[in-house]
């Protein structure tokens, strides 16, 4: 017979093991990403040196004699977006803007895998974990992390967070519970409002859904919708603030028939939030192919997804049980997310944001983490595994793929800062800048011509955005921040050199440096109109107007 009392210490051997092997699982994985952020000196996200930029304006905005103070003005209000700003700003006080900048990569990449963990850890323990932590860290590995969207991922951060605060005391929610879901949710406020939205409705899901002790459930919803009190008053005022971003109306821009099959299988490739390059390329292979299709780290995740949740479901009856009763808040929030995600516009309104799906469907797949089984019995849960390493392995040669492009690429624009000089009024021009990923880092490296030198940029696209809290005055004499983009964007020949003369003709006189990345031979016959070359560094040149 089996002595009873020795199951304790066979069971407490069992979770080390499998905490053991979890949190190596979970290291090994963020490795490679956090190797390349260290390592590479000049890796930046799509956005990240704009939002560097602006968190140095708002950090040098209560300086006498800041160099900023006649062109940009602050909007102390209370708007979203202001934890990756605030956030920047206190790591620009301990430390070089590079390394705060990388710091800020690093902590939404690996705050976000490591808070989806702590998720799985507060429902489901230490079981299955090693596979968990792959979803988790693949998960973080997304494009909107790649597109540099930094308040958005701290929202993310906040979601699992505050979903396992929920959990662990959802059999009866203390007042203490509810002032720390009523602190998250406000922190949320600042950080995104689509990751909050989101994180309401999973609250409001799991509240509804899981089951609760006898006569406890209507306690529980009131309380749970007690902890959004603070959001009313910030509501209201977001409400104000959002109307001057024009009327919202939601736009399909890939979805444009709900009918089509074809529509809606482009909709799940521009929606899904996994793939950065493009799905015919693989990791340091020039030339694409339609079988590398089959490589796309998207594709192995819905296959893990697909094992993991067939292994669910033919699991034993106690599991099946669970599965409709105690974990059925978190299927139905998945499911929600996901399908709502996928047929959600891409944006609600042209200044409103963008890049709505991918966010919505992104954290409909977090939702997954505590939900599925992912034990190491069984092939479907082995199948699982290995389909999930495959995609991160993937996924991670095209991280370092891409950190190699803008070591090369925004390195040569780094470069180039001491020539600018400080105190200058800088507009950006960009050449064939074509990139394989979905993320494309020279958009926005020239804000880095700005950081420690009083630069004004002219590029600075979060100007144009009435949630970012750095607006330019009015009344300036200055090129528009979104003309110079699409203008650097446009493949029309043509109409680009026609853009280009009239913004010149118009806004010359308030341009001190023009920074030119690449070479368009008409659009350089127009530059020299009005502007001389004085300097170069590699692909980027640099031009006064003339006679200065």
């Amino acid at each position: 017979m089996v002595d009873p009392l020795s199951r304790e210490p066979v069971a407490e051997q069992t979770g080390d093991r499998a905490r053991r092997r979890g949190l190596a699982t979970f290291a090994l994985a963020l490795a490679p990403t956090l190797i390349a952020l260290g390592a590479v000196t000049w890796f930046v996200t799509q956005d990240g040196p704009a939002h560097l930029y602006n968190a140095q304006v708002l950090a040098w905005s209560s300086r006498a004699g800041s160099p900023f103070a006649d062109v940009y003005t602050v909007r102390w209000e209370p708007l979203p977006n202001w934890a990756g700003h605030a956030g920047l700003i206190g790591l620009l006080s301990v430390l070089s803007p590079r390394k705060a900048d990388r710091a800020m990569s690093a902590l939404t990449f690996a705050g976000f895998a490591a808070a989806l963990v702590w998720l799985r850890w507060r429902a489901r323990g230490w079981r299955g974990m090693p596979v968990a932590a792959l979803l988790a860290v693949l998960l973080s590995l997304n494009v909107a992390w790649l597109l540099g969207f930094t308040s958005f991922l701290l929202g993310a951060c906040l979601f699992p967070i505050t979903l396992g605060v929920w959990w662990r005391g959802r059999a009866g929610l203390t007042p203490g519970r509810v002032a720390a879901l009523m602190a998250l949710l406000t922190l949320g406020y600042f950080a995104h409002l689509i990751s909050l939205a989101l994180t309401v409705i999973g609250l409001a899901v799991l509240a509804a859904l899981t089951p609760a002790p006898a006569g406890a459930w209507r306690g529980r919803l009131f309380r749970t919708a007690a902890s959004g009190l603070p959001l009313l008053p910030l509501g209201l005022c977001y409400l104000n603030l959002s109307r001057r971003g024009g009327k919202m109306h939601p736009v399909w821009e890939h979805l444009a028939s709900p009918f089509s099959i074809r529509a809606w299988a482009k909709q799940l490739g521009w929606a899904e939030p996994i793939s950065i390059a493009s799905r015919v390329t693989f990791p340091f292979v020039a030339a694409p192919a339609r079988g590398f299709a089959l490589l796309t780290p998207a594709l192995w995740l819905g296959l893990a997804l697909v094992l993991a949740s067939v292994a669910m479901c033919r699991g034993d009856r106690e599991g099946l049980a669970r599965l409709r009763t105690e974990r059925r808040g978190w299927l139905a929030l998945a499911a929600l997310l996901v399908l709502g995600g996928l047929a959600s516009p891409d944006t609600l309104g042209e200044n409103h944001g963008h890049y709505l799906p991918q966010r919505i469907i992104l954290l409909g797949l977090a939702a997954a983490v505590p939900l599925l089984d992912f034990d190491a019995k069984g092939w479907l849960n082995r199948g699982a595994g290995v389909a999930l390493a495959v995609a991160l392995a993937v996924q991670s040669g095209f991280i370092w793929e891409y950190a190699l492009t803008c070591q090369t690429q925004v390195g040569a624009m780094v470069l180039a800062r001491p020539k600018v000089g400080r105190s200058q009024r800088v507009a950006t021009l960009l050449n064939g800048i074509p990139t394989r990923f979905r993320a494309n880092p020279l958009l926005h490296a020239d804000a880095l011509l700005g950081i420690d030198n009083g630069n004004v940029l002219w590029n600075n696209y979060e100007t144009r955005y009435y949630y970012f809290p750095v607006q330019f005055r009015a009344g300036l004499d200055r090129p528009d921040s979104k003309e110079l983009e699409e203008i650097s964007l446009d493949l029309d020949p043509e109409r680009r050199a026609e853009r280009w003369e009239r913004l010149l003709e118009d806004h010359h006189r308030s341009i001190d440096v023009l920074v030119v990345r690449g070479t368009d031979p008409r659009l350089d016959a127009i530059t020299r109109r009005w502007f001389a070359e004085f300097d170069r560094e590699g692909p980027v040149r640099l031009f006064r107007p003339i006679g200065k």
